[in-house]
């Protein structure tokens, strides 16, 4: 058989034609291929034949003759392409996937693994974002009122980390002029009293502290006439 050159690219005509052409061998499949879907509610019909249509430019793409029809060669692809599509959106493993099966068409005997075949039947991933026609989604059910957001706390997280790295690039009289405020809440004056310096001093170190730290964390609305009080800056959230 001739070798066939690699096509690395698609122009849209071609990439038209070719999936016209095997349309057909694409939704035989995936009707075939819809109840293993089914079993773990990720995938529909749908969604099996968008993986098959992919799968149909990358198999003709490679085809190189290998031997074997043109035809047999996308087959193969697409199919391998629809059931990795199902494993990658399915919890369970190909042994449970087999007993999922045989549990779904009634074909297991009553017993241990008739039980077991009942409990992987009900095992099987969930978006958080589903809801059942009428009802909210799953992800809004489960927010906490008395907590934030996990994202929201780990990004909290990350920025004060970000902030606390900051500070200790800071030259040391900013530094100082801006711990002293943060961590023990002193006035400007207090604070010009412990440094030996003016306050007017003391607010030009803090606005330049500010802007560095702006400049490293970014983000952070940090005002001199409140540092200890600024939700980003106070003392509990920075220790």
């Amino acid at each position: 058989m001739e070798k066939r050159t690699v096509r690395m690219s698609w122009t849209n005509a071609a990439a038209r034609e070719a999936l016209t052409r095997y349309e057909g061998m694409v939704r035989m499949l995936a009707r075939r291929l819809r109840p293993l879907a089914a079993l773990g509610q990720a995938l529909d019909e749908d969604d099996l034949c968008a993986e098959g249509r992919v799968a149909v430019l990358e198999a003709l793409s490679t085809y190189e003759g290998f031997g074997i029809e043109e035809r047999t060669w996308v087959r193969t692809r697409i199919r391998q392409r629809m059931i990795d599509a199902v494993r990658r959106l399915d919890l369970r493993s190909r042994d449970e996937m087999r007993v999922a099966v045989r549990h779904a068409a009634g074909d297991l005997p009553e017993g241990e693994l008739a039980e077991r075949g009942r409990v992987i039947a009900a095992r099987r991933l969930v978006s958080f974002d589903s809801a059942p026609a009428d009802g909210e989604p799953i992800g809004r059910r489960l927010e906490d009122s008395q907590n934030p957001p996990a994202d929201e706390t780990a990004f909290s997280h990350s920025r004060r980390d970000r902030l606390l790295g900051a500070l200790c690039h800071l030259p040391p009289r900013q530094r100082s002029a801006i711990e002293l405020a943060l961590f023990e809440g002193l006035s400007l004056r207090e604070i010009g009293e412990r440094m030996g310096i003016s306050e007017s001093r003391v607010c030009q170190l803090q606005k330049r502290a500010v802007q560095h730290l702006q400049r490293a964390v970014g983000g952070l609305p940090m005002h001199l006439g409140g540092l200890a009080a600024s939700p980003d800056l106070d003392i509990e959230a920075a220790a």
